[in-house]
């Protein structure tokens, strides 16, 4: 799991000269993030239902290879597209350990051990692209950009070489379910119409879309805007993921003691303030880069209290025999708007530090809406 995060992001520093060396375009280059994405939110489609039918062990086992395999496509590639299209066999192999170990935290534990559980591989989940960017800096000083993706082959390696002794399977054969398109479909379908489940899934995906609406904005913000050196902008980026790295921690030793819908409550209110906070700075105009981030940061430390649990309790929802596939279709809509916003930020006439907050604002008050409508009302009249 963590090799596929540091995939994400070990690639920046190395993206002009990626562009010099491939005889493409840095639009072409940074094509790289959105392939990624892209298939990482469509493959976990394929990957829990799979895994529901197989298996968690094989699917696991197979992701892993197949994101060694696509890794060293790309430190090999010949052109642009050779890479970007590595890239999505990365990517599809990097999903199915992440969405099919979400699916083993439900067939092992539920309530509050599973979503201390989720809070700890949250952790584990934020450090890779926290320091990804740093990592494959050294890498491309010392040797060249090859290098980031031989380092990610290496660490799948290890990692294939650890699971294959140690991993256990989890989903017993007679809980497993016969697969087909139909079948899947229908599935899928179900799982939309439960209140419980889609009311923590949205409530992920909005308020965990906080971190690419800063992603998007941010280097007009606080480069163009407000002047920062690139260095330090580098700088402020490595910290962000620091918040929710601490959220996390910190939901994973509230679990025991407090109600998880309670801590998912205040990681949204916590959301909602960051954005006001952001709006409040621009409108008096004082937005300055350490208090934008500062911002970010309160939101983020909140999103660290909300992802984990969420997912826990999404899962909890189900059965067992249908977590790979729930796991699959929460991660897809988890992903799916956060490549939305992304894009909606993107196209904004004008990105200013208000727009920033408005966004953020926006996005957090309807995970909270969502929040309290699905899950804390609909939820508990069905239950």
């Amino acid at each position: 799991m963590f090799a596929s995060q540091l995939a994400l992001t070990i690639f920046l520093p190395a993206v002009p000269d990626i562009a010099r060396d491939l005889d493409a375009s840095l639009g072409s280059a940074l094509l790289m993030m959105p392939a990624y994405l892209v298939a990482f939110a469509l493959m976990q489609l394929v990957a829990g239902p799979l895994s529901d039918r197989f298996g968690r062990r094989p699917i696991i086992l197979g992701g892993v290879t197949l994101f060694l395999l696509a890794s060293l496509a790309c430190a090999f590639a010949g052109d642009i597209w050779q890479l970007l299209g590595a890239r999505f066999f990365q990517a599809a192999g990097a999903c199915a350990s992440i969405v099919v170990g979400r699916a083993v935290v439900r067939d092992t534990s539920d309530g509050k051990s599973a979503a201390q559980a989720m809070s700890y591989l949250a952790i584990s989940l934020g450090v890779g692209p926290a320091i990804a960017p740093f990592f494959g800096g050294l890498l491309v000083e010392a040797f060249d950009w090859r290098a980031t993706f031989l380092a990610t082959a290496a660490m799948s390696a290890l990692s294939l070489a650890f699971a294959i002794p140690v991993l256990k399977e989890t989903l017993p054969a007679s809980e497993r379910r016969p697969l087909g398109v139909p079948r899947l479909l229908l599935g899928y379908l179900a799982l939309t119409r439960q209140a419980g489940f889609m009311g923590y899934s949205l409530t992920i995906s909005f308020q965990s879309a906080i971190f690419q609406v800063f992603m998007t904005a941010s280097p007009v913000v606080l480069i163009t805007q407000l002047g920062l050196e690139p260095r330090v902008y580098g700088l402020y980026l490595m910290i962000i993921p620091v918040a929710f790295i601490a959220g996390s921690f910190v939901s994973g030793r509230l679990v025991p003691h407090m109600p998880i819908d309670a801590i998912i409550a205040v990681g949204s209110c916590m959301g909602v303030f960051g954005g006001l906070l952001q709006v409040g700075f621009a409108v008096s105009g004082i937005a300055t880069a350490p208090l934008i981030v500062g911002a970010i940061l309160v939101s983020n430390f909140g999103t660290g209290l909300v992802l984990a649990n969420c997912y826990a309790q999404a899962l909890n929802t189900v059965l067992p025999s249908f977590a790979g596939s729930a796991s699959a279709l929460g991660g897809f809509l988890h992903m799916g708007w956060a490549f939305a916003v992304s894009l909606i930020v993107a196209n904004l006439p004008h990105t200013l530090s208000l727009q920033l907050g408005l966004t953020q604002t926006a996005t957090t008050v309807a995970s909270l809406t969502v929040f309290i409508v699905l899950v804390r009302i609909y939820s508990r009249r069905a239950a």
